[in-house]
């Protein structure tokens, strides 16, 4: 039995595409992609939505993107591109190396570079808190992740109750990845001519500065105008238009 869980929609060009924290592949249910264009893999990564944990004594992202890689491997699934939201995007990056084919990278609402110390402190607390109170902190992140909370409260009441069913482990283990990843600053850069950043302009998470310095004019964003971290819930159809476009060559 394979520890990780994916669906398979459409004919088309093989994409994959891969979740962020606290979510899981139902995130791209917001999102409508051409099927007789697209062949769309969501995953679920590792300890979140119905794929199994790790258990491998130190967490990596890289082991994320291997576990993925080998179960696609061994199904035939050897050439692809690759959709990231948030973590999913850290995941791609690293995935992107096992890939062949010189695969199109779409980080979604994510980055390339490692956490600062402050970032890395919110990590710990992050993991301290989930081990006591795991609900009351699903609880008070996810609506930080909208710009317009008020605006999206079923979806919002949707997505909280889907992550209290992430297991203590699932979270902590991606917690401790997260922190401890490498900065690929140097990798994305050797691999923009098929890399393309999705930002939000308000993206609290993610800031639209941050990516502004970090990018160096050297590798392209797009800014998603009025979205914070969650730009494929407040600006679906442009969002998806926008991976569409790329993945199909028309930007």
């Amino acid at each position: 039995m394979s520890i990780l869980y994916k669906r398979i929609e459409g004919f088309g060009k093989p994409v994959v595409f891969l979740h962020g924290f606290l979510e899981s592949s139902t995130m791209w249910n917001f999102l409508e992609f051409p099927q007789q264009l697209l062949q769309c893999i969501f995953v679920d990564i590792p300890g979140h939505g119905q794929s199994v944990s790790l258990l491998d004594e130190k967490p990596s992202i890289t082991s994320f993107a291997e576990t993925i890689w080998k179960d696609l491997y061994t199904q035939g699934i050897k050439s692809f591109d690759i959709v990231g939201h948030s973590m999913g995007g850290y995941v791609a990056l690293e995935l992107a190396k096992l890939v062949q084919n010189n695969p199109k990278v779409i980080l979604l609402n994510s980055n390339f570079w490692e956490d600062s110390i402050e970032k890395k402190h919110n990590r710990d607390r992050v993991i301290s808190i989930i081990s006591k109170n795991k609900n009351l902190f699903i609880q008070e992140a996810i609506p930080g992740l909208f710009i317009h909370p008020e605006d999206h409260k079923n979806t919002i009441e949707s997505l909280i109750a889907e992550a209290k069913n992430i297991p203590v482990e699932g979270i902590k283990y991606a917690s401790i990845a997260m922190r401890n990843r490498p900065d690929l600053t140097e990798y994305a850069k050797t691999i923009a001519d098929h890399l393309v950043c999705i930002q939000g302009e308000k993206d609290s998470i993610v800031s639209e500065h941050e990516m502004y310095c970090k990018t160096e004019n050297q590798i392209p964003y797009i800014t998603i105008p009025n979205t914070g971290h969650m730009s494929h819930i407040e600006a679906s159809k442009l969002v998806q238009q926008t991976i569409t476009d790329i993945l199909l060559d028309r930007l």
